[in-house]
């Protein structure tokens, strides 16, 4: 697997040497919105992007000529996780089961042969990979769908922050 983890220069650089056209575009326009956001990518690896300190997901891009045949590029380890009294829209909690990534053994996942059981937002999976949603070159209809969950995310992250603050204090 020939991956270009954009440690080099930028995580949009990585984006500009691997991908072209619509596909670059719609990377860059993902990457914009994360900055914009408040996301931070982190120093060592450059494409894993964090809110308020809290791990969010992370930004691959794949050599076009390698061996991986997912695609040239994905979001991996979406945030997944539900929070009680924060109702989230079941439209969501579609989006995301519909793209848990079963393991096969293809992707070099730690989890392999068997894969993890993990539950999505409600609903039981079997042998799920180490990054269990991965969303692999979303067109823009996707990656709005996918900022818009990013926001929801962003909203839980704060609050958890607020509350063990609060914690903190007390």
């Amino acid at each position: 697997m020939s991956e270009q983890n954009c440690t080099d220069t930028s995580v949009e650089d990585g984006a500009k040497n691997v991908l072209s056209g619509d596909t670059l575009k719609n990377a860059l326009e993902f990457i914009a919105f994360m900055r914009a956001s408040g996301f931070k990518t982190d120093d060592e690896y450059g494409n894993n992007f964090y809110y308020m300190g809290e791990p969010t997901c992370v930004f691959l891009c794949f050599d076009p000529h390698g061996n991986y045949n997912f695609g040239l590029w994905g979001i991996y380890n979406y945030p997944i996780r539900e929070y009680d009294g924060f109702p989230l829209d079941e439209k969501y909690k579609e989006f995301a089961r519909a793209n848990v990534r079963i393991c096969t053994g293809e992707c070099g996942c730690p989890n392999w042969p068997r894969g993890g059981n993990k539950t999505v937002f409600g609903k039981d999976f079997e042998s799920v990979c180490s990054s269990t949603v991965c969303f692999f070159n979303p067109d823009a209809e996707k990656l709005e769908t996918i900022k818009e969950m990013m926001e929801y995310w962003m909203y839980c992250i704060a609050e958890n922050v607020k509350k063990s603050s609060k914690e903190n204090v007390l």
